[in-house]
């Protein structure tokens, strides 16, 4: 329910963003080269857009790098476990050590 809520709210703010921004622009390149007129909104929500799109371009290129890394991390503890089993000698049948009886030892005295 409040996703769509957001949503509402979302697309009441888009639209109210473009009815202030109906200004008509042109943009002027190098060389001469010019646009058609076109609303200002549209030029913004372009930046926007293609502005998230990069955004999660370079995130998405991040996680990528982290998780080959800590695939590769995870092999070499793998290899580096199964090395320590292979080097520790294997004492089978072997019961714990004896455990020494306590002393009794005398209470706290002062003196």
């Amino acid at each position: 329910m409040a996703k769509i809520v957001l949503i509402i709210l979302l697309i009441i703010l888009v639209a109210t963003f473009c009815t202030l921004n109906r200004q008509e622009i042109s943009l002027h390149y190098f060389f001469g080269w010019h646009t058609a007129f076109f609303p200002l909104f549209l030029l913004i929500l372009a930046s926007l857009i293609t502005g998230m799109v990069v955004g999660f371009s370079v995130g998405w290129i991040g996680r990528w790098n982290l998780r080959t890394e800590a695939r590769h991390l995870g092999k070499q503890l793998k290899a580096l476990k199964e090395e320590i089993e292979n080097l520790t000698p294997k004492e089978e049948g072997s019961a714990p050590p004896p455990q020494t009886p306590e002393v009794n030892k005398p209470p706290f005295s002062l003196g």
